[in-house]
């Protein structure tokens, strides 16, 4: 069965979502890229990955990586 021409595949990562910080302990055993260390800063809770994806001035895709990277390290989960 094809998929329809403008079918988009389902992320966890939609810029609705709310990233927040839930083990800041985890941050230096994580040794994490300058990229998620950049993401991390900021991430507070309250604004949607959209904006911290806009507010990061990283390209996109590097800077979702670097949001993801946060949530496979258990630093930052979406909400």
């Amino acid at each position: 069965m094809a998929k329809t021409k403008g079918a988009r595949k389902s992320s966890r990562l939609d810029d609705w979502c709310v990233p927040a910080r839930i083990a800041d302990a985890n941050v230096r055993a994580a040794h994490l890229d300058m990229r998620a260390q950049w993401m991390l800063s900021f991430i507070d809770g309250r604004l949607c990955l959209g904006d911290v994806l806009a507010m990061a001035g990283l390209p996109v895709e590097e800077a979702r990586q670097g949001v993801s990277d946060l949530v496979i390290h258990g630093i930052v989960v979406l909400e």
